[in-house]
């Protein structure tokens, strides 16, 4: 009997080693990681999000944080306002040293220009890419009774006529006037859910359509990166426009 008792008293002293021993790991383990966030917390720094801040917004941003930045690039984007920052390296929320550099893109702040080349006569298709090259947008397609079909007649901006040879800034959105020959074609309308805006405008204009009302849902932060959840008229093989229409998308 008293060495039943013995091997009992033995028994949970043991269980007792154990559990004190996985507590004391525990704590351990719990010691090193408080230690590693104290470390990084006095000798790190968190990288912030500089997305959409203008570039005149940026150094005392940096100054704040004890980082420095550099812009490396800069591209034309006509959606978004001119100094805004498009693309940072390191990420934001990342670690990083003090006196680290943040490499930025921005949109761009200076407007180059280029000559506007002639597209009289060209297919729809062709004009499209020309501009596009050029760095030009096309706007609204509008389509007259023409013998030829798709064939640019006419092009101006905000309702004034231009001509080939004209200086246009880069990003200048150009509203064509396009042959729809002599009977009343119709488009197939295309599927644009799932797509951003200059997706679905590349889409449309190939199509011979245009963007109509554009509706954006409220946490929309960013437009050009929006996506479309929604259309009207609908895609449907049985659902057809004239050319020139416009198709109404909803983003989110």
């Amino acid at each position: 009997m008293e060495n039943f008792k013995n091997k009992i008293l033995e028994s949970n002293i043991v269980k007792h080693f154990i559990l004190a021993s996985c507590c004391l790991i525990v704590l351990f383990f719990v010691w090193l990681k408080g230690l590693d966030f104290y470390t990084l917390h006095n000798n790190h720094i968190v990288v912030p999000n500089f997305y959409a801040v203008n570039i005149k917004d940026v150094d005392s941003i940096t100054d704040a944080n004890n980082l420095r930045y550099v812009v490396i690039d800069s591209i034309f984007d006509q959606h978004r306002p001119r100094g805004m920052v498009i693309r940072q390296s390191p990420d934001s929320f990342t670690y990083v040293k003090k006196n680290r550099r943040i490499y930025l893109t921005i949109n761009s702040l200076n407007l180059k220009k280029i000559i506007f080349p002639d597209i009289y006569d060209l297919s729809l298709r062709q004009a499209i890419s020309k501009l596009e090259n050029l760095g030009i947008e096309v706007g609204d397609l509008e389509y007259r009774i023409d013998i030829a079909t798709n064939k640019v007649l006419d092009f101006s901006v905000n309702g004034l006529a231009i001509e080939k040879g004209q200086e246009l800034y880069i990003g200048t959105v150009v509203d064509l006037v396009v042959g729809k020959g002599l009977s009343n074609e119709m488009v197939i309308i295309p599927n644009l859910i799932g797509l951003n805006r200059n997706e679905a405008n590349n889409i449309l204009k190939n199509s011979s359509l245009n963007i109509g009302v554009e509706i954006y849902g409220t946490s929309v932060y960013d437009s050009s990166t929006a996506i479309i959840y929604k259309q009207y008229p609908i895609s449907d093989q049985e659902n057809k426009l004239n050319l020139g229409s416009s198709v109404d998308l909803y983003f989110h």
